[in-house]
This record gives structure tokens, sequence and C-alpha cells, in this order.
């Protein structure tokens, strides 16, 4: 079957289209989510003014997003209402799922020739990352389709579209940032000036005439007393407390520490280890995984211009997530191009690395650990633990590819 001429029908976008936004209207339309109603209580206090938007909330969690990313849930209340609201929102998560995937796809077969086969295995490993998006109403799908779109703009060459994408991304979520050093590296100038600049409007100057100089000042200053609060005080900090993950923190701090994961004060720790040990162990292991990604980086230099492009850009989404100081599944929708090309595998029956990632992949995302394990068990060595090995053996499994070559070939050019 041609799964390039398969995806880009619109049949296939409009299936993805109603079964997203079925999804998400099933929890969204008539429940309450906790996700999606924060940002409809932040647009409620944006309009209002005079308002903290990231301090903690209890019954919500905080807002952690720049000020600029809550504009459209204030259009979409001021024009339609609450409940049209979350009908359009319910709209837009459908339309950003198909875009994500026909993104993806234009992304990824760069490198690798996509089937249906490899479309079956990703979603059967990572549907999860954009099921949560769906179900919880998570603007990380926005995320998800800006960085997809960015990425697939690199890998054909559209530097300055990519750059927009990209900012817009890292409107919604600080994390995307890393894509403008980045760009400077690989020699992308231009998607690299277009991105800072495109970035630099959209959080400083657009919302400025709506709130007036006071208040978009304000707003400034309390969004980056809550992000640098995240990184140099994280014990303090609203965004990062009690939540582990599948990132370094999020793992480690959990493995290592009896910290609790939930109001109960259930841990996952397998050691308990003093401030000063697991500040350490998390730095070395930063390293190797920084070392990891920077060696992925540069020897993806010696492929033809889409396969490094797209291999260079999957180290960034991956450093996104890893060394986020928060990352949950569904954030996870901005790292889906290396997961992608990852499902393209495995390069034979013997590939033994590939079966092992897949493996802990499945068990992390797919399956129900707590029937498996048993509730025991599964409280002592989860908490994100087995997805960040998961993740991390994926890394290692692509940086083999670019030194042994593709499992199968790119397709032909037609032009």
């Amino acid at each position: 079957m041609n799964v390039a001429r398969w995806l880009t029908t619109r049949n296939v976008g409009f299936a993805v289209f109603v079964v997203a936004a079925g999804i998400a209207a099933k929890n969204l339309l008539f429940g309450r989510y906790a996700d999606f109603d924060i940002y409809l209580t932040v647009a409620r206090e944006l309009q209002a003014g005079g308002v903290d938007l990231c301090r903690a909330r209890t019954e919500s969690g905080p807002w952690v997003y720049p000020h600029c990313a809550a504009l459209p849930f204030v259009l979409m209340l001021q024009v339609f209402g609450e409940f049209g609201a979350r009908v359009a929102w319910c709209c837009l998560l459908g339309a950003l799922a198909a875009w994500l995937v026909r993104s993806l796809h234009t992304a990824v077969s760069a490198a690798q020739e996509l089937r249906v086969r490899h479309w079956l295995v990703f979603a059967l490993l990572f549907q999860r990352c954009v099921a949560q998006n769906l179900t919880h109403g998570q603007l990380s799908l926005a995320v998800g389709a800006f960085t997809a779109a960015g990425v697939a703009a690199l890998v054909r060459g559209r530097d300055g579209k990519a750059g927009v994408w990209l900012a817009l991304a890292a409107a919604l979520k600080v994390t995307p940032v890393l894509f403008v050093p980045a760009l400077v590296v690989m020699g992308r100038w231009r998607a690299a000036l277009v991105m800072a600049a495109t970035l630099a409007f959209t959080v400083f100057v657009l919302p400025w005439p709506l709130l007036g100089t006071a208040e978009h000042l304000r707003h400034l200053h309390d969004t980056w007393h809550a992000l640098t609060s995240s990184v140099v005080d994280p014990t303090q900090s609203a965004i990062v407390q009690s939540y582990a993950g599948p990132g370094v923190g999020g793992a480690l701090d959990y493995l290592l520490q009896p910290r609790p994961l939930d109001a109960e004060g259930r841990t996952v720790n397998l050691f308990a280890v003093g401030d000063t040990t697991l500040t350490v162990v998390k730095a070395i292991w930063s390293l190797a995984l920084a070392a990891l990604l920077g060696l992925w980086f540069l020897r993806a230099k010696h492929l033809p211009l889409g396969p490094r492009v797209l291999h260079q850009a999957c180290t960034v989404v991956l450093a996104m997530g890893w060394f986020a100081p928060l990352l949950r599944v569904y954030h996870l929708a901005a790292a889906l191009p290396p997961f992608l090309l990852f499902c393209t595998g495995p390069r034979d029956r013997r590939d033994g690395l590939w079966w092992l990632a897949a493996g802990v992949v499945l068990f992390a995302m797919t399956l129900r650990q707590k029937n498996l394990l048993g509730e025991a068990a599964w409280r002592a060595l989860d908490g994100g633990a087995f997805l960040h090995l998961g993740m991390v053996l994926v890394a290692v499994w692509l940086l083999r590819s670019v030194t042994q070559g593709p499992a199968c070939p790119p397709p032909a050019s037609t032009s």
C-alpha cells in the first residue's frame, strides 16, 4: 500500500479529526477535567486583570505557560461562551491531531520509507502520548503539532515556515526554545532568526495592546519567576512539586529518595540517598544523556540533507523532554518524530536492542502494569522510570541506526 498517498488523502485526515474530536468531546463537553478547566479559568483571570496566573492552585494545579497562550481561550470564551468554547476546543484538538499525523509522515519519510505496519507499531507503543492530550484537553497537543510541523518544514528546506511553527510551539511551552541554538549549530540561520523574531513578537508584543503595559509587564514577571524557580529551587516550585515522570528529575528524584507520589504518601524509591548524592547522580546521568544526544547530533552530519536535519531535530525534542523540570506522558507529543522513526525498525529479527526498547516502552506506556506486577511491585518500581529507560534505549537504537544506515531505504525522489 502506498502509505504516502494513504496518509495524505482527505478521507484519512477527516477520519483522524473525527475520532480525535470525539475522544476529546467525551471528556470535555459534559464533564470537568482540571487540565482544560484551568485554561478557561486563566482566560477569565487574564480578562479580569490583577491575578498571578502562575500561582499554585490546589483545585487544578498551576498554569505553566506564557500568558500569551491564554489569548486563544479568551477569544473562544468571548465569541462562543463556555460551552461553545468547549466545542471549539474539541474541534481544534481533532484538527491538531490530524495535522500532527501528516507532519510526522512528511518529516520521517525523508529518512525512512514508511509503511502501514510502522504506523501500527507506532499506534501500539506511543498512542498514549496523543490520547492523554485528547482526554485531558491538553495544550501540549498544540505544542506537539507545531513542533512536528516545524521539523517537517526544516526537512523540506522551508526555513521561514519552520521558524514560525517552532516559535509558536515555544510561545506555548518554553522548552522548544532549545531549537534556536540548535538551528544555529545546524547552519539554519534563517530558521533561527525567524523563530527568535516570531517568538519575541508573540510573547513580548502581541499581548501588550490587549492587556496594557502594566498588566503585560506583571504577567511577564510572574512567568519568569515561575520558570526560574522550577530550576533554581524546585522544592518550592508549584510546577514541579510531587510530579514523578519520565524526565531525568521526575525519574531519579523518586527512585533515589522517598518522595510521596500522591496525597496518600505512596513512594517508588529503590534507595534513600541524601540530597548531595542525588544531585551528583542527576548531574552525572544528565551529562551522559547530553553526551549521547551530542554524539547522535554529530554522527548525523554525514547523512544526506533530509535525514540529517531529521535526526538532529530528534535530538533536540528528546532533550526538551529529558531536561525539562516537569515531564508527563502527554508532553511527549512534542517528541513523536524520533518515536515514529524508531518504529521503522527493527533492522532484522535479531535486533535485540530494538526489541528490548520496544518491550520497555510497551510495558511503560500501554500495558496495565498494576495488573501485571501487583500494586506493591508497581508502586516500588515505576513512577516514570520505566518510560525514561525506554526513551533512552530508543535514543541509543537511533544513534546506532545513524552509524549503520537505515533499516529500509527512503522513498525515491520523484522530482
